[in-house]
C-alpha cells in the first residue's frame, strides 16, 4: 500500500481518513469538500491520500458502505420472531429504515445533483460488484430464519435486496410523489413488499 509506514500506521492512517472524511462530507457535502481539507485534518500531504484511496469518490463510497452497514445490522440484529406478528414487526422495522435514510446526511447527499453519476464514474466495476454481492448475502440469515420458522419466501436474495433498495429510491423523490401523498405511498410500498414477498406464516 503506502511505503514508509508500517501495517499499524497504515490502519491509523486510513481510519482516520475515513473519519476526518465523514464529518466534513457531512457538515459540507461532498462536492465543497477537498481532499486537501481531509488530508490536513488528518495530518499528512495530500498527495499521500492517493496511497490510501484512489480517489475522493472511492472514500465516500466506503464511508457510505459503513454507513449502509450499520443500518444493515439494526435491521438484521433485532428478533422479530419474539413478536406475535412476524410480518407487522418487519413492516415497522423497515419503516424506521426508511426515516434513518431519510434524516442521514451522507446517504442524501449523494443523490443531490450529479454527485452519484459522477461517482460511479470513478468506482471500479469490481468495487460496484462486490457492493452488489454484500448487500444480497447480507438479508441471507434473516430469509434463513424466516424459512425455519414456516414462512415462504420464493424470491432470490439479490431480487429482495434490488426491492428494498427501490424502496430506499423512494425517499429521494418525496416532491414527484407528491407531498401529501408521500408517507401513504411509502406504507402502501411496504405492505406490498412485505406481503408479497412472504407469502405464508407457518400455515397461519
Amino acid at each position: 500500500m503506502a511505503r514508509g509506514f508500517n501495517e499499524h500506521e497504515k490502519e491509523v492512517i486510513t481510519n482516520s481518513l475515513i473519519e476526518q472524511a465523514k464529518i466534513l462530507f457531512s457538515k459540507w457535502g461532498f462536492q465543497k469538500t477537498s481532499i486537501l481539507e481531509i488530508t490536513k485534518n488528518v495530518g499528512i500531504a495530500q498527495g499521500t491520500f492517493y496511497k490510501f484511496f484512489h480517489s475522493k469518490e472511492e472514500l465516500y463510497f466506503i464511508i457510505l458502505e459503513k454507513e449502509e452497514e450499520k443500518i444493515r445490522e439494526q435491521f438484521t440484529k433485532v428478533d422479530i420472531f419474539k413478536e406475535k406478528q412476524p410480518k407487522k414487526a418487519i413492516k415497522s422495522m423497515l419503516r424506521e429504515l426508511i426515516h434513518t435514510i431519510e434524516t442521514n446526511p451522507l446517504i442524501r447527499e449523494l443523490y443531490i445533483g450529479n454527485n452519484l453519476q459522477e461517482m460511479l464514474k470513478k468506482l471500479s466495476p469490481e468495487l460496484l460488484e462486490k457492493h452488489l454481492k454484500n448487500d444480497s448475502s447480507s438479508f441471507l440469515p434473516l430469509l434463513e430464519k424466516f424459512k425455519r420458522k414456516g414462512f415462504k419466501i420464493e424470491e432470490k436474495p439479490e431480487v429482495i435486496a434490488g426491492l428494498l433498495r427501490s424502496l430506499f429510491l423512494l425517499t429521494l423523490h418525496q416532491k414527484e410523489i407528491g407531498l401529501a401523498v408521500y408517507q401513504q405511498t411509502i406504507d402502501l410500498f411496504i405492505d406490498l413488499i412485505v406481503d408479497g414477498l412472504i407469502q405464508s406464516e407457518g400455515g397461519k
